[in-house]
């Protein structure tokens, strides 16, 4: 069984998926969203998490995000930034975060199976979905998913949207309550001396594959750590400096809904020009 919400096309699903409608993710049936809202979330035992968008001062938002949760075996965020206008990059994004839901629903009910040919394959099924039905349309991708039993976090991306970890347990230690780590450090994204764009997107012809990272965290199962992704690119508009403390914050109010919705204010607050999503995602120690 997985527990998701997913926010597109302004709109969001959220409900469960039974074992026995493993591979039964419908993305045109997702069509049929239900009421639209900006910000909603889902839990498991030893994981919560939520997905907050806004489409800032644009007239569309291009933006999807997902959170997953497979109680007992992982939990995972997602968002794509939809290129192409309006709603060409209104559907890359939805069908992009859709395959990740399908794909994932696929595996709820296994252990090991994540592994970087899992995620390239994944990332090709979107690349040709999104070719199919987006119309021209195209679209980053982020996807984190952190084991809860082998406690490891796999992390995928193309494009320039980011996921960040905090606390930085590489540098301060399982116990420490600050510090942040971008652990999707490769973004797809130049300088033509003029503006910034992206050199590889999911659904158009400069796709290639997704980069990888595997970080193994072993250790630090007393430790809440938060997990988060965003259609925000590295140098962009969110507040970089409220990452820090998301595990004090979390810990205060229990509510990822809440943490993402913080960052993607902050980046309206600091003069964010496009649509701003954040999916975030916070694994609770392990009861002993």
């Amino acid at each position: 069984m997985i527990r998701a919400a997913l926010y597109a096309l302004e709109r969001f699903w959220v409900g469960e998926l039974p074992r026995e409608a493993v591979g039964g993710v419908d993305c045109g049936r997702l069509l049929e969203l239900g009421p639209a809202r900006r910000g909603w979330g889902c839990r498991g035992a030893r994981a919560v998490g939520g997905v907050f968008s806004h489409r800032g001062p644009r007239s569309n938002n291009e933006d999807a995000g997902l959170v997953a949760i497979a109680p007992g075996h992982f939990a995972a965020v997602a968002v794509a930034d939809g290129v192409g206008g309006l709603r060409a990059g209104e559907v890359a994004s939805f069908r992009a975060v859709c395959t990740v839901l399908r794909g994932l629903a696929e595996v709820a009910g296994r252990l090991g199976v994540f592994s970087r040919e899992w995620f390239v394959d994944l990332f090709n099924k979107a690349h040709e979905e999104v070719a199919r039905w987006a119309g021209g349309g195209a679209t980053t991708l982020a996807l984190a998913v952190y084991e809860l039993n082998e406690h490891v976090l796999h992390v995928a991306s193309v494009g320039d949207s980011v996921v960040y970890m905090s606390p930085d347990v590489w540098s301060g230690g399982c116990g420490s309550a600050v510090g942040y780590r971008l652990v999707a450090p490769d973004l797809d994204e130049s300088w033509d001396g003029k503006s910034r764009f992206i050199t590889q997107a999911v659904g158009h012809k400069t796709y290639r594959e997704p980069h990888y990272y595997r970080y193994p965290l072993g250790g630090c199962e007393d430790a809440v750590k938060v997990v988060f992704a965003a259609t925000d690119g590295v140098d962009d508009f969110i507040d970089r400096s409220l990452y820090g403390g998301l595990v004090g914050r979390f810990r205060r109010c229990k509510s990822a809904e809440g943490l993402a919705k913080m960052l993607v204010c902050s980046a309206l607050k600091r003069g964010g020009k496009d649509n701003a999503t954040a999916a975030v995602l916070a694994i609770l120690p392990v009861e002993t």
